[in-house]
């Protein structure tokens, strides 16, 4: 994360004093299209779980902007682990900052340059509920060291719980965005998320058990277990800061 914040502070340093500098609204709305966890099936747009937000983009200049965005909606996915049915069905709220870099010189309502391909990376935090269940869980993997059983009878104790997550997220993505006014832009965009998290699909760390000395081996090493997620929508811009003209020569330069 601290390389992502000196990615952040390398970018505003480097952007010219002299750019045209435009404000941004905007709405987004589409699909979750895929979520890539611990199930075994978990097909790119296997799933369609409709998604909405907002944002705030400051332009810096015609080829850097933040964007400060908001999306929730719903996580919903079935399939399988270990051969064993599973599935899960959550809300999810997700608050991103990215910087947002233009393929092509654009600014909202510029006649010269009408659209542009764009990427976009940042820094994010995601909220959501997670659901250990424990009968579920044991129909693959009897030995996972947060389940219970009754040491007279063998039988497991079943003890579901739920907790709240909050968990970093490593959001980047890619688009393209054409204007229609003076002030009012459209777009269509793919996100991905990196969750810093296992619990998104409410399987944490799901072949961890304990051996046959009593203890815990783990498989999740921060890293190589954490879930990912793809958003695939479409956005309505509409600028609300015309920002300062820039002096005659930088204008004539760059457009």
């Amino acid at each position: 994360m601290k390389k992502l914040l000196l990615v952040f502070v390398t970018v505003l340093l480097t952007v010219s004093v002299h750019a045209q500098k435009t404000a941004d609204i905007g709405i987004w709305g589409g699909t979750l299209t895929s979520v890539h966890g611990d199930m075994d099936d978990d097909a790119p747009f296997q799933s369609f779980n409709l998604n909405f937000g907002a944002y705030f983009r400051y332009n810096f200049n015609a080829r850097v902007g933040m964007r400060a965005m908001f999306l929730t909606g719903k996580f919903a996915s079935e399939g399988t682990v270990e051969s064993a049915p599973w599935e899960f069905d959550k809300s999810v709220q997700d608050l991103s900052l990215q910087a947002e870099v233009n393929y092509l010189r654009y600014i909202l309502g510029k006649k010269k340059i009408r659209f542009s391909p764009y990427v976009t990376f940042g820094i994010g935090v995601a909220y959501f509920p997670y659901t250990f269940k424990a009968l579920e869980i044991a129909t693959f993997n009897p030995d996972h060291p947060e389940l219970e059983f009754n040491a007279a009878t063998g039988q497991l104790i079943v003890t579901d719980y739920e907790e709240s997550v909050m968990t970093p997220t490593i959001p980047f993505g890619m688009g393209f965005k054409y204007t229609i006014g003076d002030r009012l832009g459209v777009g269509v965009e793919y996100q991905m998320r990196k969750y810093l998290s296992d619990q998104l699909d409410d399987l944490d760390d799901p072949l961890a058990h304990e051996n046959g000395l009593g203890e815990t081996i783990t498989y999740n090493d921060g890293s190589h277990n954490n879930d990912w997620a793809g958003y695939l929508g479409v956005h309505l811009t509409y600028m609300i800061f015309m920002g300062k003209k820039a002096c005659p020569a930088y204008d004539a330069k760059n457009w």
